[in-house]
């Protein structure tokens, strides 16, 4: 007998994929499950920091052309044993807690539960497509777009990401940017700060422009922005700083990380020309002073349109139109990978999200299970 969907959520949070975990053995035990139950899976293998990762593409009903992909990622935030969400789960009063129930190994558990269920009736294919590395960057979903044949044909088919939404059709959520700056000068004794070339005076200069950047980028948000995000428009935060080696010695060197989230109707090239403008100046401002930037990280922001059916499906569903959430997913990166039609819902809440106490609650994941069921018959059936 199988387990049911709360079971399920327990068995897969008890095995930690945090960052720091290696992921690639627990993909394969998932992967000899799966086939148990009459899937046809394949393992994209990956590593990050020397450790062995690996995507996993579960396809359902045979190999023509499939109707729906259920994505997901394996991996969690970090936990520690004094936290009560760990990676031995915790029933409570109809709550499920541990490590990874909300976000997002329960809407594994329940996309699972809901193939499974319906396997047998299926008129077309279904795949589980489930990634490593989205906390730290999206870095199976990454890998996992630069070889879309291993999905084999999914050109008719939409795709579900079950992040925790409350059950919400989220169609939008703003880009990830992020720069590291470094300012390089030249150091001298501090009783003689004049000798050098101090990379503290462009730091100063640069954060003062790029705040007034900020700023700027607020009014055009409050004028031209997207209500649906709040604040609507794009933002950027100074997060890291740092500057200098010793107390005594002028600085040599320091460093910023810029943090940009753009809407997805801000021109990236323009902005990336404005930061650069920021930067420019700061050299200029400190004669000797210079300067290297690096892009981190750049995921696009999300924007499905709403004219698809699969939005029009679950807004009839739910009962609510499409919206927005603050936070970062893989959706625009299948979107635009894969060319597919892409909305975000999934069971629980944000809040309650990387959390001491992470948790999920049953009739959640009941509600998760029976809407991917839905989608299923509508879109495979």
């Amino acid at each position: 007998m199988r387990a049911d969907v709360v079971s399920l959520t327990e068995r897969l949070v008890s095995v930690d994929t945090a960052p720091g975990c290696a992921t690639r053995a627990f993909v394969h035990d998932l992967a000899a499950q799966l086939r148990a139950d009459g899937a046809h899976v394949g393992v994209q293998a990956g590593s990050l920091d020397g450790l062995a990762q690996g995507n996993l593409v579960a396809r359902f009903g045979g190999d023509g052309e499939a109707g729906l992909v259920l994505a997901g990622h394996l991996d969690t935030v970090p936990w520690n044993a004094s936290q009560r969400a760990t990676i031995t789960p915790e029933r409570d009063a109809r709550r499920l807690y541990g490590r990874g129930t909300c976000d997002m190994k329960g809407a594994l558990a329940a996309q699972w539960e809901a193939v499974v269920e319906r396997a047998d009736k299926l008129r077309r294919p279904v795949l589980l497509a489930w990634t490593w590395g989205e906390e730290v960057g999206c870095h199976g979903a990454k890998a996992l777009t630069a070889e879309p044949e291993l999905l084999g044909p999914i050109q008719e088919a939409v795709a579900l990401v079950g992040e925790p939404t409350d059950l919400r059709a989220i169609t939008a959520h703003k880009g990830y940017l992020i720069l590291r700056i470094e300012l390089h000068g030249e150091p001298a004794h501090s009783s003689d700060p004049w000798a050098g070339v101090d990379a503290s005076v462009g730091l100063a200069i640069l954060l003062r422009d790029l705040h007034e950047l900020r700023e700027s980028l607020r009014r055009e948000g409050e004028e031209h922005g997207d209500a649906r995000h709040q604040p609507p428009g794009t933002t950027l935060n100074t997060g890291l700083v740092q500057a200098g080696s010793a107390r005594n010695i002028v600085p040599e060197r320091a460093e910023l990380i810029v943090e940009l989230r753009p809407v997805a109707e801000q021109d990236g090239a323009e902005l990336r020309r404005r930061v650069d403008a920021c930067v420019e100046l700061a050299c200029a401002s400190v004669p000797g002073l210079r300067a290297t930037l690096h892009e981190v990280e750049d995921n696009p922001a999300f924007a499905q349109p709403h004219e698809h059916r699969l939005v029009q499906w679950l807004q009839e569903r739910l009962g609510s139109p499409p919206g927005a959430v603050p936070f970062y997913t893989e959706a625009e990166l299948y979107r635009r990978g894969f060319h597919l039609p892409v909305v975000v819902c999934g069971p629980g809440s944000i809040a309650n999200a990387h959390r001491v106490d992470e948790s999920v609650s049953f009739d959640e994941l009941a509600a998760g299970q029976a809407l991917y069921g839905d989608a299923l018959e509508a879109f495979c059936g």
